[in-house]
């Protein structure tokens, strides 16, 4: 599934927003305290989620700043490969959001349940993104408090 949106930050906050959240994930999940050049391609973690009792690897596919960011993650259960592509457009940045998930098969669905399933998770994909525009300019604005 793909996702186009143009966002209200620059190419630099949304990567730096990128870089600090998986390195707040990785601290919270390993006790590592990286920096961001640690941010780069082949950089693997695990998180453990108590509720569903399994651990997640996650793994950096590839990381270009300004350009792509590729995480897959896998479980037991599925694996979810998630793709950033940008292109800065003046104080605003193109994000195409890309996510293949394994486990969805959309041709072994009747029309209309794929449709629906299609539309829902276009929805939460959006909602990601808007999500992370919110917190950027939230963050923007403390910093320049």
């Amino acid at each position: 599934m793909e996702i186009i949106r143009t966002l209200d930050v620059t190419s630099t906050e949304f990567f730096d927003y990128l870089e600090d959240r998986v390195l707040n994930d990785v601290l919270e999940n390993t006790g590592n305290r990286l920096n961001h050049s640690s941010v780069k391609g082949g950089l693997t973690y695990t998180k453990h989620y108590q509720k569903a009792k399994t651990d997640v690897v996650f793994k950096i596919d590839q990381y270009i700043r300004g350009e792509k960011y590729q995480l897959t993650s896998r479980s037991v259960a599925d694996t979810v490969t998630v793709t950033y592509l940008t292109e800065p457009e003046e104080e605003k940045t193109k994000v195409t959001l890309i996510e293949d998930i394994d486990s969805y098969q959309p041709d072994q669905h009747n029309r209309i349940l794929g449709w629906f399933s299609q539309a829902l998770m276009l929805g939460r994909m959006s909602s990601t993104l808007l999500d992370m525009e919110t917190d950027i300019i939230k963050n923007r604005a403390v910093k320049e408090a």
